[in-house]
């Protein structure tokens, strides 16, 4: 896992006044919200006694622990503290920052085409938890070939699955990627839709990652356009939930939501069994430790990518050290104890 990025760990409309544990990258936090609407993500230890801070509760902008400490937004609590991190409400999702680098140096957050256009798209969104690694579960979702075997009779189609070359266009933090696929016929209630508009002899797919763990999936049919958006957040090593923001340009009726959700969890539990069976279960350091084919274009830039971060010293947990043992770097602490040396330099 990487730090100094944004991660998108949860549903803005999730975090209330009310503290909601979460667990993320193995660590457990305190969600809440600040009297002017601001989300606070804390870690629920105390840094001096290494202690959860136990059942807690908000007071004005602060998290009072069980024993009557009260942590300041930033986690400062007198002479001792608990991690806190900046955060930002964007798409939907509330992201946090995990790393120590001045807001000056941040990568800011990706620019997601479309998601925040509710006058063109009907929005739902929700959950689906799987036993994969994060990165897992960002490659399956950008992987285009194995959808005409996995996801064939939805937009794909398994007697004719090949896939062309295709080009990658990317940046230092992102890549996406079009695709067209072979689909299959119509049957049902699509069929008499398609039976007035024209039948394309391909459907184009759209398929793209941001760093650290956002996806796309953009399939243009018949009568619409539908994409999922999804933030793939790692609960553990071996656990995500990826929270999906589902978009469409047709039947725009709150009717036809209970449909989109379960066409998007349909596509997951495709895919959960695969993914789920893959081994090692956590992605490769190594590129060439693992097969790869011409349509694995953009997973291998996203690995590249990904390897490029962790190269530059930004990896999360070392290889061989315990999760345990490391704390997720926090802007505030390093600003403090700047402030601090600041002050000593001064009294000196």
């Amino acid at each position: 896992m990487l730090k100094n990025f944004w991660w998108p760990i949860e549903f803005s409309e999730a975090i209330t006044r009310e503290p909601k544990p979460l667990r993320v990258m193995g660590k457990a936090f305190w969600a809440y919200r600040q009297t002017n609407g601001q989300a606070v993500i804390m870690r629920d230890l105390d840094m001096a006694a290494r202690r959860p801070l136990g059942a807690v509760r908000v007071e004005g902008d602060d998290l009072v622990a069980q024993n009557g400490r009260r942590y300041a937004s930033d986690g400062s609590a007198g002479e001792t503290y608990a991690l806190a991190y900046p955060t930002q409400d964007r798409y939907g999702w509330c992201f946090v920052f995990f790393g120590d680098l001045p807001e000056s140096e941040r990568i800011p957050i990706p620019h997601l085409p479309y998601i925040e256009d509710t006058a063109t798209y009907k929005v739902v969104h929700g959950n689906f938890e799987w036993n994969v690694h994060y990165a897992r579960a960002l490659e399956n979702g950008v992987d285009a070939a194995h959808t005409p075997f996995v996801h064939g009779g939805a937009f794909g189609n398994p007697d004719e699955p090949e896939i062309e070359d295709y080009q990658v266009e990317s940046t230092e933090t992102s890549a996406m990627a079009t695709i067209h696929l072979k689909p299959t016929p119509a049957k049902g209630l699509w069929s008499r839709i398609y039976t007035s508009k024209k039948r394309d002899t391909v459907v184009r797919t759209v398929v793209g990652w941001w760093m650290p763990n956002i996806s796309i999936l953009e399939v243009h049919l018949p009568m619409g356009t539908l994409m999922i958006y999804n933030a793939h957040v790692p609960v553990d090593d071996m656990k995500t939930v990826s929270k999906y923001i589902g978009l469409r340009t047709f039947f725009k009726g709150s009717w036809a939501d209970g449909n989109m959700h379960q066409r998007v969890i349909k596509i997951f539990k495709q895919d959960q069994k695969v993914v789920e069976a893959q081994r090692p279960e956590i992605l490769p350091y190594d590129l060439g430790a693992e097969l790869h084919v011409r349509s694995d274009a953009i997973q291998i830039a996203f690995r590249k990518t990904r390897q490029r971060f962790f190269d530059r010293g930004w990896g999360l947990y070392p290889r061989g050290k315990a999760q345990d043992d490391i704390e997720i770097p926090s802007p505030y602490r390093l600003a403090l104890r700047q402030d601090a040396a600041r002050l000593e330099s001064m009294a000196a």
